[in-house]
């Protein structure tokens, strides 16, 4: 265990911004380069899945010419990346994308580039539930290092060897001896006011044909406008639409994220589309994440951020959708 003091961070981050690309929250609107801005009172609106799903990625170039042969684009950084600040629930959501981009060349390559420093949360925001899908923000999933701010400055847990030769460069001590006393009576703290969710447990052994047709998904979807709101901002929504863009006789193909509460996104080609109603779509979405999810990999595709909630225009509750799924 190590101590950083407060004092030191800003300069701390400076000096690594010399052999790093440095990344940091500047806002609560989400994270940019490091230029001596800090936003650390909570998460941010965007999560760290952008580092890894980016808003435009090429993967392909070609000419529009018979014979020619089409060149994979891989985005390699020239330097690895430190993105300090990371909330644990963050960090977990990258975890479980990986479960389904483990074999991706795009998202490993930046996976592999980029060491993420995780800032524990001593109290979780308003909507926050990252405990009922059984996140220990104090475990520290996906992070290379953790931070624990304290009085004087923050307690650091080293988590994987990238983290520790990060940390060797910088102004850090060896904290006392109780540092880890510390540590382990504060996550025992908060764990002991903080419990998984009972109705995640039921969800695991239910039935997913009769979830699927229960009564109650029209109710809960009737409010919602399909804008997609709640998919774009989730740290753990990964679909993706693939579309190619040319100019004259050259161009790119582009994996640009989609939502699948969009009609279009279900849509073939050939004009059917299988779930054509704002109810189809909406349950989808739910099934996927407490259902589908869960069965194929032991845990659901949510870590409880609370973005979704905070951000609905329509004001929907997503605990309200995983009680009735529950209760089938």
């Amino acid at each position: 265990m190590y101590l950083l003091p407060k004092k030191a961070l800003k300069d701390w981050l400076l000096k690594l911004a010399s052999d790093y690309e440095v990344f940091v929250p500047r806002s609560p609107e989400g994270f940019g380069p490091y230029e001596g801005e800090l936003y650390l009172k909570g998460k941010t609106k965007l999560s760290a899945k952008e580092f890894f799903l980016p808003w435009r990625e090429e993967i392909l170039s070609f000419e529009a010419r018979p014979g020619a042969i089409p060149s994979p684009v891989f985005f390699e950084p020239e330097r690895e990346r430190v993105v300090f600040g990371v909330r644990p629930c963050d960090a977990k959501g990258v975890t479980l994308i990986e479960k389904v981009f483990q074999h991706d060349p795009f998202f490993q390559k930046r996976r592999e580039k980029t060491l993420l420093l995780g800032l524990v949360c001593r109290e979780p925001g308003r909507e926050c539930f990252g405990w009922a899908m059984g996140v220990n923000p104090f475990a520290g999933e996906g992070l290379d290092a953790l931070f624990l701010e304290g009085e004087e400055g923050y307690l650091v847990k080293l988590l994987t060897e990238r983290g520790r030769k990060l940390l060797e460069s910088g102004p850090f001590e060896e904290a006392e001896e109780t540092a880890s006393e510390v540590f382990r009576r504060a996550e025992e703290e908060f764990l002991a006011r903080h419990q998984k969710a009972p109705a995640l447990e039921k969800l695991k052994g239910a039935d997913l044909l009769k979830i699927y047709e229960a009564d109650f998904w029209e109710a809960l979807a009737l409010p919602c406008l399909n804008c997609g709101t709640c998919t774009f901002l989730c740290p753990t929504c990964y679909c993706f639409d693939v579309q190619d863009e040319v100019v004259g006789t050259e161009g790119v193909r582009v994996r640009l994220p989609e939502a699948c509460m969009f009609e279009i996104y279900s849509r073939h080609a050939s004009g059917h589309n299988p779930r054509r109603s704002p109810v189809a779509r909406f349950r989808n979405r739910f099934l996927h994440k407490f259902k589908y999810f869960l069965d194929q990999y032991g845990e659901p595709l949510c870590v409880g951020c609370g973005r979704c909630n905070e951000e609905c225009p329509a004001g929907i509750n997503l605990w309200e959708v995983i009680r009735a799924m529950s209760t089938v």
